[in-house]
Parts: structure tokens; C-alpha cells; sequence
């Protein structure tokens, strides 16, 4: 194959020969340079794919960490506000238990005093308390500030159960022991707990509790917690209570008209367990009231 080439009307006539072989190189550089060419396209393509979809994927990633660091605070701030309510219900509870053991006590006025008589007076010394809770620094992140107002708010809580628990004890302790009144009226007792001159005999003998004079059916009183471990009969008592206490202590009311419980009957302090009367060694209504323990007057331990 000849080709000829004339650059001007007056020019010498260029002669090309093109063999096979040279058609043949110049077809296989042309596509080698074509397909280069795609290739190279195909590469800006793809990284540019890669480039977006990294880009979007980092976008998703952000917007999902901040959505799951809401929902974190918006949990940690619902758990802190479920322990500050349990720990005002522990408080409300403790001051229910200061109040009823002022009462035991006999602190507590019967009549109550309304706050707007007063005002809302307060006094008293400064007493910092051993529980503090720490907001943290001002520049340190709100997450880690609100991560240790939880934990502190949990140590306070536990604080304040221990110390219920506590009350609860005391309050439990102070039920069961015998420090109410058998009667709700007490009179003057007739005979005291010692040596007295018998009202049988006349011969001076020991008299193992005290007697409370008492009109004929009126209720006696438990005059702590216990447990009745007699409700009987007795030649000597009559019709008798014996309620069992903590610390190996019974109480015993004699000489009932009517006995209201029962062995293995659990009773609360100033419940009613029978009626005054003058049954078994009695010369009229009243009550034979005596503290024992380890089955002897506590006068005699």
C-alpha cells in the first residue's frame, strides 16, 4: 500500500509505503492507547465512587453517633430522675419512722401545729453532710459530668436506705420492748412489785408485779410487739396472758374477765388481748401486770 503526500503545487511528491505490518502496529498501539484510555477514565470513576461513598458512610456514621449520644443522655437523665425519686421515697419514709419514734418517745405533741402558724422557721448549726455530690469541673464534657452526678446519686440512695434500715431496726427494737401503758388509762396501782402484807393471809410475802385497779371489762393492752405463748387458765391467775418479746422478755396480765387471743397469735403494742376482771387469787376487778425474764421478775435479775 503506497500513500502519497504533497505539501504544495510545486512541492515534491512524498511517497509512504504501508506493508501489513505496519497497518497492523498501528491498529494494536491505537487500541493499546484506547484502552489505556478507558482504563484511566475507569480508575477517576471509581475513586471518585469510593471518595462519595466514604464521605456518605462518615456522614451516617456522625449523625448515628450523635443520635445514640442523645439517646444515652436521655437514658442516664431518666435513671438519675428515677434514683432521686426513690430517694425521696426513702426520705419521706425516714422522716415517717423520726416521726413515729418521737412519738414513742413521747416528743410528739398530740396536737399537730400547721406550718402556716410559724412560718417555715428553720435553725439550727451548720453540720456539712458526709455525702456530697460532685458536678465537676465546668469545662469537662457533659457526658462524663452527667456519668458521675448518676453515680453519686446511686451512693446517695444506698446512704439513705442503709440509714433506713437502720430506723427500721430501732423501730422494730422499741415495739418490742414493754414500754406502753397495759391500760389506756392508768390509775394508781393498788400493789406494787415487792414485798407487801398478802391480802389472803395478811403475812407479809413477795408480790411478783403490780396491780392496777380497773372497772370490769375494760380492755388490756399489749404493751409491746410479741408473740402470746399462754392464754389459759391458772388457779392462781385466773384467766392469763403471756406474750413473748425479743431478748428473752414476756409480759403477763392476770386476772382477765375474757381473754381476746390466743397461743401463737402475734400481737401489736396497745392491742387489745383481754378484759380486765377478778378471776383466780383476787379480791376484785383489776389487772396483775408483770415483766419477766428467763421466768423471773426483771426486779429479781
Amino acid at each position: 500500500m503506497q500513500i502519497l503526500i504533497m505539501t504544495g503545487p510545486h512541492s515534491r511528491v512524498r511517497e509512504i509505503t504501508l506493508t501489513a505490518r505496519h497497518l497492523v502496529f498501528g491498529g494494536a498501539t491505537v487500541l493499546a492507547l484506547l484502552c489505556g484510555a478507558n482504563w484511566m477514565v475507569s480508575s477517576v470513576n471509581n475513586e471518585t465512587k469510593d471518595l462519595l461513598h466514604a464521605m456518605e458512610k462518615k456522614e451516617l456514621l456522625e449523625k448515628r453517633f450523635s443520635a445514640n449520644s442523645e439517646d444515652d443522655y436521655e437514658t442516664k437523665l431518666m435513671e438519675l430522675q428515677a434514683r432521686l425519686e426513690d430517694a425521696q421515697r426513702n426520705l419521706d419514709q425516714l422522716d415517717a419512722l423520726r416521726t413515729q419514734l418521737m412519738r414513742s418517745n413521747g416528743q410528739v405533741s398530740a396536737v399537730n401545729l400547721s406550718n402556716a402558724d410559724f412560718g417555715n422557721a428553720q435553725g439550727g448549726p451548720l453540720k456539712p453532710s458526709n455525702v456530697t455530690i460532685n458536678l465537676g469541673n465546668q469545662d469537662e464534657q457533659y457526658g462524663a459530668r452527667l456519668d458521675r452526678t448518676v453515680q453519686d446519686s446511686i451512693a446517695f440512695s444506698t446512704r439513705v436506705q442503709e440509714m433506713q434500715k437502720s430506723l427500721t431496726h430501732t423501730w422494730d427494737v422499741a415495739n418490742s420492748i414493754p414500754t406502753a401503758s397495759p391500760l389506756s388509762l392508768m390509775p394508781q396501782a393498788s400493789s406494787g412489785l415487792g414485798y407487801r402484807a398478802d391480802p389472803f393471809t395478811g403475812k407479809v410475802a413477795w408480790h411478783e408485779g403490780t396491780d392496777f385497779p380497773a372497772a370490769y371489762g375494760t380492755p388490756i393492752l399489749a404493751t409491746a410487739d410479741g408473740t402470746v405463748i399462754r392464754a389459759a387458765w391458772d388457779e392462781e391467775y385466773g384467766y392469763v396472758v403471756d406474750v413473748q418479746h425479743k431478748n428473752a422478755v414476756v409480759t403477763r396480765y392476770a386476772h382477765a374477765q375474757e381473754l381476746l387471743v390466743k397461743p401463737g397469735d402475734f400481737v401489736k403494742q396497745a392491742q387489745a388481748i383481754a378484759k380486765v376482771g377478778s378471776t383466780g387469787r383476787s379480791t376484785g376487778p383489776h389487772l396483775h401486770y408483770e415483766v419477766l425474764r428467763n421466768d423471773q421478775s426483771i426486779a429479781r435479775n
